[in-house]
């Protein structure tokens, strides 16, 4: 199931990039975003490149699941996620993995400009690899998914005021 969604910063694409590109940023949002820390697996940094991924629980109760579905899920889903970010294009990606599962995430995100504002496109892609039901399985993955994107990207800009001010 692919989708497109934008969202608005209020702060300028430099700001969001140099908060894209710190570790701790990561780390302290997935805290404000779930009440505790994600688990952190590794983070690669270069010049131009920053890459980090993590591991945090994610509720499957909002989800609409088919019966069948449901009955064999778990109330909550380990997911490991990787960010990537190429931080002199102002182009990313994010990869969801949610282990055990045949369901997966890739969101391909691109910064540009906005009248001095950083505008975020979001491309998402969610495959669920289960025969007949896959389709509604991704469906009922999105609206969680896209939920949680909106609650990180509103943290996220809260978060960029304390780059702003560096």
């Amino acid at each position: 199931m692919k989708f497109e969604e934008t969202y608005d910063f209020d702060y300028p694409v430099d700001v969001i990039m140099t908060m894209f590109g710190d570790e701790s940023y990561y780390l302290r949002k997935y805290e404000r975003l779930d009440g505790r820390s994600a688990e952190h697996i590794e983070t690669t940094q270069g010049k131009d490149e920053f890459e980090i991924t993590v591991r945090y629980g994610f509720g499957t109760e909002e989800m609409n699941l088919p019966d069948m579905i449901r009955s064999r899920m778990p109330k909550k889903v380990d997911m490991l996620q990787t960010d990537r970010w190429d931080l002199t294009a102002n182009h990313g990606r994010i990869d969801i993995d949610f282990e055990k599962t045949p369901a997966n995430v890739a969101i391909d995100m691109l910064l540009k400009d906005n009248g001095g504002k950083a505008r975020m496109t979001l491309g998402f892609n969610i495959k669920v690899e289960v025969p007949m039901v896959g389709g509604r399985v991704e469906k009922a993955i999105s609206g969680p998914l896209t939920r949680r994107v909106w609650r990180d990207l509103d943290i996220s800009n809260e978060m960029a005021e304390e780059y702003a001010a560096k």
